[in-house]
């Protein structure tokens, strides 16, 4: 998401999207209306027209889709329509149709100055031109006027660029030539709007440099100018290409950090502050993009941390929402292998024999010895460490599960996953990708997501489940008959499992066979056609009675508690 040198301040995907898709749409309306007007006659012409309402389908196409694909295939969009233009004059075959069709070109030229680097835009401008001498060359087109045709499109791209250029100075600090709060402004909304669809978390750092007052009062504007400058150039070079550096205002900087949760981006943080100028310290706050935020509520929360990091003495890192950096230590953690898996069977009821086991994650602390996922799976979610965590479990599970298909209850393994994850579109991919690294057949997998936070009014969320399906993974909703919305969406939701919740089961009464409840889900369950699994099975007289219900699965610690291989 860095620009490159030269790009222009409206180079953002959204604008891209936007200015092709019209050019397309205009394009492809104004061939279709000159052929009515010449009238379409040969199979030519009639090339020529099917070459217009391809372009009037791409244009509205690429309105809707566009911000989904990658930047680099916008130029070959532009390439595309550069040599539709071409086709059409070529297929004219000459006359002022064919000159006046000459003049699209003008729509390339515009997108091509307009939204490339120097580099992109002198690579394409000169595609442009070879294609357009060839054309009207070919089509009896020679001299003076393919020098004005050719000229102007030349002339004007480079009016364009250079507007362009100027517009994107409005966005550049002078002193720094970093993007100003204006140009972060531009960036975390497209960020926001979801262009960057590779990316599944957004944080923010503020930056402000401590003392700053004094070392302007100390060493003069031209002093502060240079430690503004020094911090700049130095935190540039730790900074992938996708991370943006902004002059956010006076002392102050800002990095949008796309891909970073909480922890990771305070680390970065951290890094960052090391790495100012020598006798510089430097406070930073951190916040990250929680799913409904505004631009401006990210950057408040940021500052907000920035304000509590100077003044809680200065020269520290500050995280919003996270302030004793449990997302950090917890992705440390991650890295450094304390995370480890235990499983708990699932067996068939009718004979006991175990048919499955749920993956259960535990944090093996240094300090605090073996801890349970109630002390960190919340916090986890919050902070957005969530992702780290689950992939590294998503990822353990299947290599568990790949490595042993013969072992008891280990030939299909389920695995928990939180409701954002699944908001994240990046969740189905990183999915497939895990399967494919450890070989496993999709149906040896089962995601699970809890009933009581689950919403299934959530498009991108009820569209990961659907998608996770079609895979031929299974899908479990866990805890269920925990909420309160089940049996307004359980019907249409693409689930395989249902698992109710433990809850239900404890309430059996010890002197009796009477569950009406428990009974009356059981069969909601099997006339919706999903498998059933009891949770929180602990006595031989539940697992009676839930046989006698004719609940086929069962989990519970009769049964066995959660363990790590032997």
């Amino acid at each position: 998401m860095q620009q490159a040198v030269g790009a222009s301040s409206l180079t953002t995907r959204r604008g891209l999207t936007r200015t092709t898709g019209i050019f397309y749409i205009a394009a492809g309306i104004l061939i279709l209306l000159a052929c009515a007007t010449e009238g379409v006659e040969g199979h030519r012409m009639r090339i020529v027209l099917a070459l217009g309402v391809l372009a009037c389908i791409g244009g509205p196409t690429l309105l809707s889709f566009g911000r989904a694909l990658p930047r680099d295939i916008f130029h070959v969009l532009v390439v595309v329509g550069t040599a539709m233009n071409t086709a059409v004059i070529e297929l004219i075959g000459g006359g002022p149709f064919s000159i006046a069709a000459g003049s699209l070109y003008l729509f390339s030229i515009v997108i091509i100055a307009f939204f490339f680097t120097w580099v992109g835009m002198a690579v394409q401008a000169a595609f442009l031109v070879v294609c357009a001498i060839v054309a009207l060359s070919h089509v009896g087109v020679h001299g003076g006027p393919i020098v004005v045709m050719v000229g102007s499109l030349v002339v004007t791209g480079g009016v364009v660029a250079w507007l362009a250029r100027i517009a994107h100075a409005v966005e550049e600090d002078p002193l720094t030539m970093l993007p100003n709060r204006r140009g972060l402004d531009w960036r975390l909304e497209e960020a926001l709007e979801g262009s960057d669809k590779d990316f599944h978390q957004l944080s923010l750092i503020l930056l402000g440099i401590d003392q700053f007052k004094r070392v302007n009062a100390e060493q003069g504007h031209r002093g502060g100018d240079r430690i503004l400058s020094q911090c700049a150039h130095q935190w540039r070079r730790h900074l992938a290409n996708h991370q943006v550096l902004c002059r956010f205002g006076g002392d102050v900087f800002a990095v949008l950090l796309p891909g970073l949760g909480l922890g990771r981006a305070a680390d970065l943080a951290d890094e960052l502050r090391h790495a100012s100028p020598d006798l510089v310290t430097v406070s930073a706050g951190v916040a990250t993009w929680i799913p409904g935020d505004s631009p401006s509520m990210l950057v408040s929360r940021a500052d907000v941390a920035l304000f509590e990091a100077k003044s809680m003495g200065r020269d520290q890192t500050v995280v919003y929402g996270d302030p004793k950096r449990g997302a950090s230590e917890l992705e440390a953690a991650i890295d450094a292998g304390e995370m480890v898996l235990h499983f708990q069977p699932i067996v068939r009821l009718s004979d006991g024999s175990a048919v499955s086991s749920e993956s259960l994650v535990r944090w093996n602390h240094p300090r605090k010895g073996l801890v349970g996922p109630g002390e960190f799976v919340q916090q986890a979610e919050y902070t957005g460490a969530i992702h780290s965590l689950g992939a590294w479990t998503l990822d353990e599970a299947c290599r568990v599960a790949a490595a042993n298909p013969d072992a008891p209850g280990l030939h299909t393994v389920a695995v928990n996953v939180s409701v954002p994850e699944l908001r994240s579109p990046s969740y189905v991919p990183q999915l497939m990708q895990t399967l494919d690294r450890h070989r496993l057949p999709p149906d040896r997998l089962t995601v699970e997501v809890t009933e009581a936070v689950f919403d299934g009014r959530d498009p991108q969320l009820v569209a990961s489940l659907r998608q996770i399906r079609e895979l031929g993974v299974r899908v479990s909703i866990d805890d269920f008959g925990s909420g309160y919305s089940s049996l307004r969406w359980i019907d249409s939701l693409p689930l395989d499992t249902m698992k109710i919740d433990a809850a239900f089961v404890w309430a059996i009464p010890e002197d009796s066979y009477d569950a009406p409840v428990l009974e009356a889900i059981i069969g909601l369950g099997k006339s919706l056609g999903k498998r059933i699994i009891a949770e929180g099975v602990e006595t031989e007289h539940q697992a009676e009675v839930l046989r006698k219900l004719g609940c086929e699965l069962a989990q519970g610690y009769l049964f066995g508690r959660p363990s790590a291989l032997a």
